[in-house]
């Protein structure tokens, strides 16, 4: 089987990304599958926004599994995600757009306090 480039490249770009930059595209994508899904649900295209929703629920699902449990926060952002992930159910069960707008600003908040950490990080090395 030949090398995907494409594959190639971006698999080796994600290899190299610090752990706050992968956790920050883990949280973009998630918005960017957020939007997409609710736009899907509004156009009642459920097939495709389940596709969206479903890449969410894995996001935060493997976001959960690797908490590390020696610090406090741990459990917060644990109650966090499942929180996520019941809003994302109840959108695919009720078909209802709104529950996955709702969460926007919310992982959107998430993301940006997440960029800002690693920023300051980079900047003691």
């Amino acid at each position: 089987m030949p090398i995907d480039p494409i594959m190639q490249y971006k698999e080796q770009s994600i290899n190299t990304m610090s752990k706050g930059e992968q956790l920050i595209t883990l949280f973009n994508e998630a918005l960017k599958n957020l939007h997409y899904g609710s736009m899907m649900l509004k156009d009642k295209n459920y097939e495709t926004a389940e596709k969206c929703t479903d890449k969410c629920k894995r996001i935060f699902s493997y976001l959960s599994s690797i908490l590390d449990w020696n610090y406090s926060i741990s459990k917060d952002l644990y109650d966090l995600y499942y929180f996520f992930n019941q809003q994302i159910i109840k959108a695919e069960v009720k078909r209802d757009p709104s529950c996955l707008d709702e969460l926007v600003p919310l992982v959107e908040n998430m993301r940006d306090t997440w960029a800002e950490a690693e920023k300051l990080c980079h900047m003691k090395k």
